[in-house]
């Protein structure tokens, strides 16, 4: 039997998570499946000299502000400490080990599933972040809704809106 939820987050990066606090805040379900051991795991695997290239005030994610005793830009090591406590602090739990194998529509909502569990969602968020490739999904030539980029979101990921 298929677990069901509003929402079904695909990744725990950045834009995985801001989209659960979003949902948090909106007083929504949902769940974030994120196929790696830990949030943020593409920040862990940059050099380990990487900063922000843009300013914190401008990086953050929303409803919280990047610590005011960070440096202007933020090296690896801290924004990583701030996605670990931004997920504690919202109560984000992904569901780690959890790879997406598909996602397609099933009536009015979406079935989701992994090698561990089946999904069922009025919506899914694709998080694969702001540089990420839009997928190619299924169906999607014959999609009638409104499909929003991240830098088009007002919280960032590749959210879909299929209720149109």
């Amino acid at each position: 039997m298929a677990e069901i939820t509003d929402v079904a987050i695909i990744g725990a990066g950045p834009a995985g998570l801001a989209v659960g606090a979003c949902l948090r805040k909106a007083g929504l379900n949902f769940i974030i499946l994120e196929k790696s051991d830990r949030v943020a795991s593409s920040w862990r695997r940059h050099y380990v000299r990487l900063h922000l290239h843009t300013v914190k005030r401008l990086s953050a994610l929303p409803f919280l502000p990047y610590p005011a005793t960070y440096p202007r830009y933020v090296p690896r090591h801290r924004a990583i400490a701030y996605l670990e406590n931004y997920a504690a602090k919202f109560e984000l739990r992904p569901r780690f080990g959890e790879e997406v194998r598909c996602a397609r529509r099933n009536g009015d909502g979406w079935s989701v599933e992994s090698a561990a569990s089946s999904i069922s969602a009025r919506f899914v968020a694709i998080a694969s972040g702001y540089n990420a490739v839009v997928p190619a999904l299924p169906g999607m030539e014959k999609f009638e809704g409104k499909v929003i980029r991240n830098s088009q979101a007002p919280c960032p990921s590749l959210v879909a809106d299929f209720s149109a």
